[in-house]
């Protein structure tokens, strides 16, 4: 009896056994400990990929490779069962990650999907670019359809795996030596294989051409880009000095302390400690400079959801009142105007000025449900904090003019 080659064989069981790794992580993850889920959920779709496009290369490979005939024991019944067997699962394995692939990019939640923590894998563009109210009428429809996928798959390993041992050990034809030659009692196929270059090669292109698609897209900044420091005329007395200053965000996301930097944002600071009525600062922080290092989160930042980089880019904090405190303390209020919301923001600070040197360090805590940011991706802050502190830390120069 002539057995598959090695790379259909190969094939064979890295497929297998990635869907083995799916089933039970899909049934159970959402039961899972929070702290462990997101990272649960990026794995499950980078294997649920892994499977499509081995997936893809496998149907090549039979395609240009056609298999070892069945055993001749078998009736013509069962053999007609083999083949139509066979191709179902072709059908579910493609289909099963494809339905995957269009729940997430369906998602109200807009989350990235990040391959093996290494880049963004892209959406897919006409699902990702529907409305919010739009994805919630099919999302739950893809839902179903990837469980009743993921089922039927199941069952049909279930099919699959009884039929091989009864063909094994009942019927005694050896046909599961065809798959694992160590059973013995198989020949080497008797044609050379043919077409890796064209298979592999194809897809691999596929898989590279998508893959640069989600990183670019990732990585793109929108048209307008506003002025920052050096770029905007200041009318205040005091100059911020960029090297020593910092403007840092603080979350928590299951648990975990994420803290984020702006990289770019300047202020316009007039401040006389003497003449606090007349103080002012107005304070633009560009959003798309957010930087927290880790991939996933600087991934999901941008999006329509978080801070809509899409539609606007820039947040403005503006000041309506700065109020002595105490001894090198004060009380900052004012709006800030972040997601296409205007909301009051208090800043307590603390302020020495020695000479033409000043340094300020100050705090404010932001409701981020209040500006709506993260409202579909996770509105009971299961995972995400409602609270976001907000640290500055300021050194400025007076200016000469002034």
């Amino acid at each position: 009896m002539e057995r598959y080659n090695r790379v259909a064989i190969a094939l064979h069981w890295l497929i297998a056994g990635f869907i083995i790794a799916l089933v039970p992580v899909g049934l159970l993850m959402e039961d899972l400990p929070k702290a462990i889920q997101p990272l649960v959920y990026q794995m499950h779709k980078t294997f649920g990929l892994m499977v499509l496009f081995l997936s893809l290369a496998r149907i090549g490979w039979r395609l240009m490779n056609p298999p070892p005939p069945l055993p001749a024991t078998m009736k013509p019944i069962e053999k007609l069962a083999a083949k139509g067997l066979h191709l179902i699962f072709y059908v579910l394995i493609i289909a099963i990650p494809l339905s995957g692939w269009m729940m997430v990019s369906a998602s109200p939640k807009n989350l990235p999907t990040m391959f093996l923590a290494l880049f963004q894998w892209p959406h897919i563009w006409f699902l990702a670019q529907m409305a919010v109210e739009q994805k919630k009428t099919i999302f739950d429809g893809l839902l179903e359809t990837h469980e009743l996928l993921a089922f039927g798959t199941i069952g049909l390993m279930v099919l699959h795996i009884a039929a091989g041992l009864k063909h094994q050990y009942m019927n005694k034809d050896n046909g599961m030596a065809r798959m694992i030659p160590r059973l013995g009692g198989t020949t080497a196929p008797t044609h050379q294989p043919r077409g890796a270059g064209l298979v592999f090669g194809g897809t691999v292109a596929l898989f590279v051409a998508i893959a640069l698609i989600g990183v670019f897209s990732g990585s793109s900044a929108p048209a307008q880009t506003p002025a920052m420091e050096s770029e905007r005329e200041h009318s205040g007395n005091w100059a911020i000095d960029p090297a020593k200053s910092t403007l840092t965000f603080t979350f928590t996301h299951v648990g975990n302390t994420i803290e984020g930097r702006f990289t770019r944002w300047d202020a316009d600071i007039q401040f006389d400690p003497d003449d606090l009525l007349d103080a002012s600062i107005t304070a633009r922080i560009d959003l798309a400079s957010a930087h927290t290092g880790d991939a996933t989160y600087d991934a999901a930042l941008p999006e329509a959801d978080w801070f809509d980089l899409a539609s606007r880019r820039e947040a403005i904090f503006e000041s309506q009142s700065i109020t002595e405190t105490g001894t090198g303390e004060y009380l900052m209020q004012g709006k800030l105007r972040l997601h296409g919301l205007s909301l009051p923001v208090s800043m307590p600070f603390s302020l020495k000025i020695d000479g033409d040197a000043a340094h300020a360090e100050g705090t404010a805590t932001l409701d981020r449900l209040a500006y709506m940011i993260g409202a579909n991706a996770d509105p009971g802050a299961e995972y995400v904090s409602r609270k976001v502190t907000v640290t500055l830390s300021l050194s400025a120069i007076r200016r000469a003019d002034t």
